[in-house]
């Protein structure tokens, strides 16, 4: 059996990715994992410098509507990993209204909290300030909130323990439906031609999703490796702290929830006409994940 080449860009997917590689291989099936140092998603994916994606679905499917021949076979994370950070005195997502939730301001996280925003009837009464990384740091949105320019804000799961630590508290919410990382994106004539390589890594995203939630001390063993260095992990501690985060985060098998792909859709079509007559759907070749379900 050949591989495949998986390229990301952010280091807080290596600890899925160098996990999925080690799976890939127990199962035969050689993963190339390749970090990306532009945001030319969709070329590097449609030229075959890449097999597969795991970054930008939400952007991949806009090129998807307009033909590019694109398809996602597996989804580590569908609901929402961020949590709504508040300042003490919010008691309640209503105690908002009139004030500032600080965003921050980059494709899915702005447009994620902006559409939350309006399905809970909030978008009129209370005040999205976006906040660019360059301004705070990654993931820095949080800073107008301890700041008190901001009330609240949305904010990833690897970022809250610092946020919560200088003072703020997480808002309880239920879950909301998006499509997050990892979501493996390729190109339909490879799951043409490669069909069996295909439904292997797909197997071993599900055997992925299966050590983070049960085999700990496996999964552990790997992040300490490369996923380590690369983040910048200084403690076992803090690695551990960080396996928690991402296994409490992982869907229990790594397919899509409706809601996940539908609003994914909504959100970006705020920005994408393209988007207004496109079914989502289209998007997905559950094909695979289909008949592993229906073995297990």
């Amino acid at each position: 059996m050949g591989g495949f080449s998986v390229m990301y860009r952010d280091y807080d997917r290596t600890p899925y990715l160098y996990t999925l590689q080690w799976a890939a291989k127990s199962l035969g099936l050689e993963v190339d994992i390749q970090r990306a140092e532009g945001y030319d998603w969709a070329q590097l994916l449609r030229d075959g410098t890449v097999d597969f994606l795991a970054e930008n679905y939400y952007g991949l499917q806009n090129h998807r509507a307009r033909g590019a021949p694109f398809a996602s076979v597996t989804s580590a994370v569908t609901w929402r990993n961020e949590k709504l950070l508040v300042a003490p005195e919010i008691g309640s997502v209503d105690d908002l209204r009139g004030k500032k939730l600080a965003i921050r301001g980059i494709g899915p996280s702005e447009l994620g909290a902006k559409l939350w925003l309006k399905d809970r009837g909030l978008d009129q009464d209370v005040e999205a300030v976006v906040v660019p990384d360059k301004e705070m740091g990654r993931w820095g949105n949080w800073k107008k909130i301890v700041g008190g320019e901001c009330h609240g804000g949305f904010v990833t799961n690897l970022h809250v323990d610092e946020a919560v630590d200088e003072g703020l508290k997480v808002l309880p919410l239920e879950p909301y439906g998006l499509i997050a990382n990892v979501t493996l994106t390729t190109r339909t004539d490879v799951i043409t031609e490669r069909r069996e390589e295909v439904a292997t890594l797909v197997r071993a995203a599900f055997d992925t999703s299966s050590l983070f939630k049960d085999d700990a001390s496996t999964t552990l063993e790997i992040m300490s490796r490369e996923p380590m260095k690369l983040m910048e992990i200084e403690s076992e501690q803090a690695l551990e702290r960080t396996y928690e985060i991402l296994r409490d985060e992982l869907s229990d098998v790594p397919v899509p929830s409706v809601e996940g792909v539908s609003n994914t859709r909504r959100m970006t079509l705020a920005r994408s006409d393209e988007l207004a007559d496109f079914n989502p759907l289209l998007m997905w070749d559950l094909s695979f994940a289909g008949s592993i379900l229906g073995e297990r």
